[in-house]
């Protein structure tokens, strides 16, 4: 049932207002005042939800009522009952939030007609806010389970960071997935995908990079030969470090020497995160 107050200073429209077949159309008329005195009084302690007011009567006027109604119960919707002198200004009032305005005299079909499309938005309103109030209830429990999966995202970022740190820091002894594996308390064959899944390389990818980054910085910032920089970091061949330094550098150690050509960390991201 919807809530209608009924305010009007002329005895006969309070009348002829109240026989309306109120209840066979969802409606309760919970109050019919004199004036906009007495409806003040009323919507400072009771609630409505449509309220039916002449525009002009003594004491407060039916704009002065339905700002102090729209302020107490923003939802309610507010009719004006107004004349033709006082048309223009009733029109104006739809601007404060007023829903509509009827013109007298006016049939009962008409009167009970406005009234039915208020509750109609009435009811819609309420509806459209209750979807939303459930549409932010759920945004804010997406947000819950964004929060953890952001912090997993940062462990993550975390231990990967921690697996390249280490490789870094030994990339010199004989290093291997089983090392590596055994460090981190992982089997070899989840370490394997989990590096490869984390960077896109694999082990053995990063291990050579590693080693290739720190040969190079060796070939430019010291006058150490070949053999010197194989056994600094750790490879043992020194044609084989030939062959891969040229293919990861495009060059022979030798031109790279001459080309004074600057290391460039193949994994800053990653040693950032490590803070090396």
């Amino acid at each position: 049932m919807y809530r209608l107050l009924i305010v009007d200073d002329e005895a006969v429209i309070r009348q002829g207002l109240g026989m309306l077949p109120w209840k066979e159309n969802e409606i309760e008329v919970v109050g019919i005042l004199k004036d906009g005195i007495e409806a003040e009084e009323w919507i400072d302690s009771k609630e409505i939800d449509i309220l039916l007011t002449d525009i002009r009567m003594p004491g407060l006027s039916g704009i002065e009522l339905a700002k102090r109604t729209l302020q107490n119960y923003p939802d309610a919707k507010v009719i004006l009952l107004t004349g033709y002198g006082e048309f223009e200004y009733a029109r104006e009032a739809i601007s404060l939030g007023v829903s509509d305005y009827i013109l007298k005299p006016s049939t009962p079909d008409e009167i009970m007609a406005c009234v039915k499309n208020a509750c109609e938005k009435f009811d819609q309103e309420k509806k459209t806010k209750i979807k939303l109030e459930e549409l932010e209830s759920k945004i804010q429990g997406y947000s819950a389970l964004v929060k953890p999966a952001e912090e997993i995202l940062e462990a993550e970022e975390e231990r990967i960071g921690k697996i390249i740190k280490y490789i870094y820091e030994n990339y010199d002894r004989e290093l291997s997935l089983s090392v590596l594996s055994e460090e981190f308390h992982f089997t070899t064959v989840y370490m394997s995908h989990y590096i490869k899944k984390e960077t896109g390389y694999t082990f053995l990818e990063i291990l050579t990079s590693v080693r290739m980054y720190y040969a190079a910085k060796y070939l430019t910032e010291t006058k150490l030969k070949n053999g010197e920089i194989c056994s600094r970091i750790g490879i043992s061949d020194e044609r084989y470090f030939g062959q891969i330094f040229k293919k990861n550098y495009g060059m022979t150690p030798y031109e790279y020497r001459k080309s004074g050509s600057h290391a460039v960390n193949p994994f800053q991201k990653f040693t950032e995160t490590a803070q090396l």
